[in-house]
């Protein structure tokens, strides 16, 4: 009898349990159904109220184990090296130069490729190609990895014009036989059985595409090399990889290595915009409300509203982030906050109550403590990186910003793009 009175009180136990999660997980339901119908306006921001300068002093450091042995493993290496592919982001080609890289790789010959010029303002390539060849003496390309021309298209077109938006892999193959001499393989095969290539970098910026692009258009096969959009996804230097049959061109991808001597904070920004470190080395909020300065001072601050959602512009980071969250719910979990409340109280917080009518003159509002700001920001900066709001160059390409930054002066007042 004890038994069985025992077993009674845990199923009603259970029972009760049951519905109490059950009635929690349903009032979080019903904040999704409410958002529909609790939007809130886009706060206006008078143009007076706009920054015109951004204030960000924490610097950024990420340089894991990983990067130290791999630049120490280039730096023993690079001498059975014949030709190095420096790949930078045209997004920031000042801020994505690494210059760890001009004390080793001096003497050899090298391809610099500003890639997803497609994500970055054409007006700013004119500019800094001269500035590059002056300065540093480097002739650049500028490519997308993404493009989706055929390559026998595109030699169709005779391709001999570099500002060109052309497929990376055919780019670098017209350079990479115009820069090596490929025909020591040819007629000294025992002593040069093939031509050895390299592609460094900083992290993210399309490195390993690159290797499996080549790879398809030199021997027709797939990738071999994982690609991600975060930065850090290439931990080692892989084994090295065959992307042209004839001469033989063996090309080896490295983990990309970041600077660990970024001149300023601001430049350490820049660098987790584009995806260049893990974005939880920085908050995600301030780098969307970097991100929102930044489209408010372009020409592109009639875009993103209507990217967002929003009414109009606005320099107010809270507001975006909390309205993001609204119309995508985008909301936290709370159940268990819920059937603690409920399990405590014996009811459920009044702003969630079911038991409260849907009035249309007073809809429900989802309170901001249920708002994954979290990932509210990182959709914005998503929509950033995958460029819906626009070409942006974050980077100074003025004529005085190019000489103070390739001077070696760090630069933290912008030009507008």
């Amino acid at each position: 009898m004890v038994i069985h009175h025992w077993c009674t009180c845990r199923f009603a136990a259970s029972i009760t349990t049951h519905a109490i999660r059950s009635i929690a997980s349903k009032s979080v339901t019903n904040l999704n159904i409410a958002q529909s119908k609790a939007i809130l306006p886009t706060p206006p921001t008078p143009a007076s109220e706009f920054r015109t300068e951004f204030q960000y002093t924490k610097p950024i450091f990420w340089y894991p184990s990983h990067q130290t042995k791999a630049l120490q493993q280039l730096k023993n290496g690079i001498h059975h090296i014949d030709l190095v592919v420096e790949v930078r982001d045209a997004r920031i080609p000042l801020t994505s130069i690494n210059h760890q890289f001009d004390h080793f790789l001096a003497n050899r010959e090298r391809i610099v490729v500003y890639n997803k010029a497609d994500l970055a303002n054409a007006n700013m390539r004119k500019p800094l190609i001269d500035a590059l060849k002056q300065y540093r003496n480097e002739d650049i390309v500028f490519t997308c990895a993404n493009t989706g021309l055929h390559a026998k298209k595109v030699l169709q077109r005779a391709i001999g014009n570099l500002f060109m938006s052309c497929p990376l892999d055919l780019i670098l193959t017209r350079l990479l036989f115009n820069v090596m001499d490929t025909d020591k393989c040819r007629e000294n095969p025992e002593r040069f059985p093939y031509i050895s290539m390299i592609v460094v970098g900083i992290p993210n910026v399309g490195k390993s595409s690159l290797i499996n692009a080549l790879r398809r258009l030199g021997v027709n096969k797939g990738k071999v090399t994982a690609v991600g959009k975060i930065a850090g996804v290439t931990t080692a230097i892989q084994t090295r990889v065959k992307i042209y049959e004839d001469p033989p061109i063996y090309l080896v991808d490295t983990p990309g290595i970041y600077d660990p001597h970024v001149a300023s904070p601001m430049e350490g920004l820049k660098i987790s915009l584009t995806g260049g470190t893990r974005d939880r080395l920085t908050q995600e909020i301030h780098i969307a409300d970097y991100l929102l300065f930044r489209l408010n001072t372009s020409s592109n601050i009639k875009k993103y509203p209507a990217v967002l959602g929003l009414e109009h512009p606005t320099d107010q980071i809270d507001s975006v982030l909390k309205h993001i969250c609204r119309t995508k719910g985008f909301l936290l979990n709370k159940r268990g906050r819920l059937f603690n409340l409920t399990a405590n109280t014996g009811s459920f917080p009044s702003e969630v109550d079911e038991t409260t009518p849907d009035d249309p003159e007073h809809p429900k509002i989802i309170p901001d403590s249920f708002l994954d700001i979290d990932r509210a920001a990182r959709y914005m900066l998503d929509k950033y990186r995958e460029g819906l709001f626009g070409p942006m160059t974050l980077d100074d390409c003025s004529p005085d910003g190019l000489l103070k930054s390739l001077a070696g002066v760090s630069n933290d007042e912008d030009d507008l793009d």
